[in-house]
């Protein structure tokens, strides 16, 4: 089924408008300069401000869909980049944990003394010593693994929005507030960490 011509030009109008109506949104136009420039660019009589405005409606859900889908294509990408940190990560703790033996060289020495010695020392023994080492996992790793995975919830809305108080009631700045933060989930060696670390910020003045 054709398309009626008449509706067909309109259509062309509807859209060569909008182009110049979105070029000159987006610059800072008021509805009114704009309708002026539609007039002597397309060279017609007439622009409503009635049609620029709902232009401009059409034009702006019409970016707001594109933004959210963006949104939603770059959450993807990072959460693929996270997936893949993790993954490292993961093999690099794994490794942390195995035992390994370590071995050891001492050698001893004495003074050559041979003919056209200079006194230079030469090695006359070197005894080898195995040690065996036990690994637990190195709680570095396990402290980004945790950090990677709150930023991958974060990226899939798994918090509760926090509700954060940054003035008194009287909306006079709060005085000696303290930040509170649960540390109980974290094994023993990263709490000594985090509150080594508490412990050397200083506070603001």
């Amino acid at each position: 089924m054709s398309v009626p011509r008449k509706t067909q030009v309109a259509r062309q109008k509807r859209e060569a408008r909008r182009e110049i109506v979105a070029e000159l949104y987006r610059k800072g136009y008021s509805i009114r300069q704009i309708c002026k420039e539609v007039k002597r660019r397309l060279d017609i009589k007439s622009c409503s401000t009635r049609s620029v405005h709902d232009d401009i409606q059409a034009l702006l859900k019409e970016w707001r869909e594109a933004r959210i889908e963006d949104t939603d294509q770059a959450i993807q990408l990072e959460l693929a980049r996270i997936d893949n940190i993790l993954q490292e990560l993961w093999e690099q703790w794994e490794k942390s944990k195995q035992d390994f033996t370590r071995t050891e060289e001492k050698r001893r020495g004495a003074p050559h003394r041979g003919r056209g010695g200079n006194g230079e020392i030469r090695t006359v023994n070197v005894e080898r010593v195995e040690k065996q080492v036990v690994n637990i996992g190195d709680v570095s790793i396990m402290a980004e693994i945790r950090k990677q995975l709150e930023e991958r919830r974060k990226l899939l809305g798994l918090y509760a929005p926090e509700k954060r108080e940054l003035t008194g009631a009287n909306g006079e700045p709060l005085e000696g507030a303290k930040v509170t933060v649960d540390i109980s989930g974290y094994s023993e060696e990263v709490k000594k960490q985090l509150l080594e670390v508490a412990r050397n910020i200083e506070p603001e003045i």
